[in-house]
């Protein structure tokens, strides 16, 4: 149930970032990147998302989820690489340190209005 809490934030985030001098009214997309660590469901995430937009006064607004893959650095070599399931394993030398480089978090990534307007 997380996915109420992410789409809140969304929006409190969407609202937060609009100029002053763009109503609410004509924003029509939010894209957000959305890591898979997070375990967020898209489908739910927008369910969740549509059943709370008009209380932010963004009644037209549509939800873009792009999912983002987890990326992962190795320490001991270096080695760049992705994963489908959360096991932490280089496969180049077998090492366990690494570090999550992406697919973690949710991002606001683009606001979109009526006239087409990105920011």
């Amino acid at each position: 149930m997380h996915e109420l809490f992410i789409a809140d934030s969304i929006l409190k985030s969407a609202c937060s970032a609009l100029p002053q001098n763009i109503d609410a009214a004509t924003v029509r997309r939010l894209s957000v990147d959305v890591g898979v660590l997070d375990a967020v469901v898209p489908d739910s995430l927008i369910f969740m998302f549509d059943a709370i937009k008009g209380e932010y006064g963004l009644p037209n607004v549509q939800l873009v989820v792009t999912p983002v893959e987890v990326v992962c650095l190795c320490r001991e070599c270096h080695n760049e690489f992705t994963i489908d399931i959360p096991l932490f394993r280089c496969p180049q030398c077998g090492g366990t340190r690494v570090d999550v480089m992406q697919g973690r978090g949710v991002i606001l990534r683009e606001i979109t209005t009526e006239d087409g307007a990105g920011q």
